[in-house]
């Protein structure tokens, strides 16, 4: 395979990504998954080839469930050095984006059709199966294959989450092991992307995706991740960037998702991690550039963020355990809300505020 096209779109001087590498000493045939946080963030999904990395964009994420079949773009071959890059191609370069191996290990080559459709078994440490890649030449581009799941325990139903809940407090829980954010003043919900997709739902379960299409919009350009599910707020805020319920109801102010929480991350369950480090990985996956979509803030200071949010007018401040996990749909001490503005409980066409 030549890497000639690979070379010709890129600038030796500008990029980290390497250009060259022998193989390793070892007959096993290798492959990487790496994400991708380019223009439009991807999937890379590379398997040695003939002294290379064949290469595919996968959009919507490696599919995980049998049967599952995702868009896989041909893209130009790789030097067999990638499968090992991880760092940050800059901005004006091809591909500019931070690039993160997401998997790598061994491949066995199971079948090879005379179309060039390829069926193997990952051996990785996310990946272990069988899956397929057919040149399927979607709307005519024969760049357009698809890569399709075909066994595996990958079948594993989606899980349905409930969000967890605060006790209401008169005060603020005082020492270390506290970490403070201001209470949003919005619709909970729970963001569940799946191959890409993105799904709103209410604290009660309602589908919230359709009357808030442009929040979803931007949930799915900011989240690195195409198989995650994250909590947040639905937020309406007024000119000072405070967040209003009466603006919701209205349908004015500016509209954006607050996050604060992560469930899983690529289909992985993270609920039993501590609240310190889910915070790490929700800052990670979500894309602070993006606009209509941020991550809730943190303070250690819970008596000055109080202050604030009285002199502001906010709604409040929930405290919250570091070393927490996350228990869906129970009400519990970890979590603790501080109202200083006060209201009842608002239900509205059948979304709970409050």
């Amino acid at each position: 395979m030549s890497l000639r096209e690979y070379e010709h779109k890129r600038r030796r001087s500008r990029t980290p990504e390497p250009f060259g590498g022998a193989r390793e000493d070892d007959e096993r045939l290798r492959f990487v998954v790496q994400r991708h946080a380019a223009r439009r963030f991807h999937y890379d999904f590379r398997l040695e080839r003939d002294g290379a990395l064949a290469s595919w964009a996968v959009p919507k994420g490696i599919p995980l469930r049998r049967g599952e079949r995702h868009l896989a773009v041909h893209v130009e071959d790789h030097p067999l050095e990638y499968a090992d890059f991880e760092g940050t191609i800059p901005a004006g370069e091809y591909g500019a984006g931070t690039v993160e191996i997401w998997d790598r290990g061994t491949y066995d080559l199971l079948e090879e059709k005379r179309n060039g459709g390829l069926t193997v078994r990952l051996h990785g440490e996310r990946l272990d199966g069988v899956w397929t890649l057919v040149p399927a030449h979607l709307d005519g581009d024969p760049k357009n294959w698809l890569l399709l799941r075909k066994e595996g325990d990958g079948s594993t139903p989606t899980t349905t989450y409930s969000p967890m809940l605060s006790t209401a407090s008169e005060s603020l829980p005082p020492g270390a092991g506290w970490v403070y954010e201001p209470k949003w003043d919005g619709f909970r919900a729970l963001v569940t992307v799946s191959g890409g997709e993105v799904a709103l739902t209410s604290r009660n379960g309602n589908d919230l995706t359709e009357r808030f299409a442009s929040v979803g919009h931007a949930a799915r350009r900011a989240i690195r991740s195409a198989d995650t599910v994250l909590d947040g707020e639905i937020c309406a805020l007024d000119p000072q960037g405070r967040s209003r319920f009466g603006l919701l109801q209205e349908g004015t102010g500016t509209l954006v998702l607050v996050l604060f929480d992560v469930l899983e991350i690529d289909s992985e369950p993270v609920l039993a991690l501590p609240l310190s480090e889910r915070r790490r990985r929700l800052e990670a996956i979500v894309d602070a550039a993006i606009g209509g979509v941020a991550v809730s803030p943190q303070f250690e200071d819970g008596d000055a963020l109080l202050a604030a949010a009285r002199e502001q007018g906010l709604e409040g401040v929930v405290a919250k355990r570091s070393d927490s996990r996350y228990q869906p749909g129970r009400r519990g001490p970890d979590w603790r809300k501080l109202k200083v503005r006060g209201r009842q409980e608002v239900v509205v066409a059948g979304y709970t505020h409050g």
